[in-house]
């Protein structure tokens, strides 16, 4: 008996999202701000046999064609990414050669805010991955059509935090589900084993959840993403803590995507080349 309850909560639990009231319940517009601004930004992303998460943070027109960016995780795509030795005949020695595949996303479909309806698919190229950052940017294949959702990036000014104790929302498409959120403080900052800037957030997260991201509703009255779920704690023999995740910080973020030449996803006023010049 306990095993068939314990498999009716999980069913419950994971199943795609219900909505309880009916078709004409008139949805509240806090509602509307957090699922248009964080749970439709938020993608499923699979790779091989791997799967994880991803936020849409850019979908606009450039030289004439649409480019949409999903944030992610390294490990999450990892396993689309090869990087072999190979005999180069012309140097006459081996050279490392890289290459990458394409990657699968899936972002869901939703009725009265509440009813997970289907998905939308597209491939999208890994186009930048930084393994210490554990950070990748993937760029959809279609350019014809945006992309219907972007997440906003926490914008880079002084003094408007985010601070500790300040709410946080994860969302993540947990064990390949739709994506669904959890509610959390902001709880520390600190370094990992590499040095790098990591923030944990008490928002529980779970297999699947990386690559996703970490919202706070920020002054400007908008849900704005600060960080990109990563990984646990655990204890003991590998025993997951799901309450102290760690994220992956809009600092280092803002870093990586510079270092790869798409600043102007933060709005960076980007060079004229010599041949632009008038």
């Amino acid at each position: 008996m306990r095993k068939i309850l314990l498999g009716l909560f999980a069913a419950f639990c994971f199943s795609p999202l219900v909505a309880i009231a009916g078709d004409n319940y008139p949805v509240p517009d806090e509602v509307k701000q957090k699922h248009t601004q964080m749970l439709y930004p938020t993608v499923l992303v699979r790779s091989g046999q791997d799967s994880g998460s991803g936020t849409i943070i850019f979908s606009n027109k450039r030289d004439d064609k649409w480019v949409s960016l999903v944030l992610t995780n390294h490990h999450v795509i990892e396993s689309g990414i090869k990087v072999e030795e190979e005999w180069d005949s012309r140097s006459q020695k081996k050279v490392e050669r890289e290459t990458r595949q394409l990657v699968h996303i899936d972002l869901w479909e939703y009725n009265n805010y509440s009813n997970a309806i289907g998905t939308m698919g597209r491939q999208a190229k890994i186009v930048a991955w930084d393994k210490d950052r554990d950070l990748a940017l993937l760029q959809v294949v279609d350019a014809e059509r945006p992309l219907p959702y972007v997440a906003k990036l926490y914008p880079e000014k002084k003094d408007l935090g985010p601070w500790i104790y300040q709410q946080v929302f994860a969302v993540g498409a947990g064990l390949g589900k739709p994506p669904f959120p959890t509610e959390g403080l902001l709880a520390g900052f600190s370094r990992d084993s590499n040095g790098r800037a990591i923030w944990m957030g008490t928002a529980p997260i779970i297999f699947g959840n990386s690559g996703g991201s970490l919202f706070v509703y920020s002054p400007r009255n908008k849900y704005e993403l600060i960080g990109v779920p990563s990984m646990v704690s655990a204890f003991g023999w590998g025993t997951p803590v799901t309450h102290m995740g760690w994220a992956r910080p809009i600092s280092e973020i803002r870093i990586f995507l510079r270092e790869n030449n798409f600043g102007y996803v933060l709005g960076d006023v980007e060079k004229k080349k010599e041949k632009d010049k008038p």
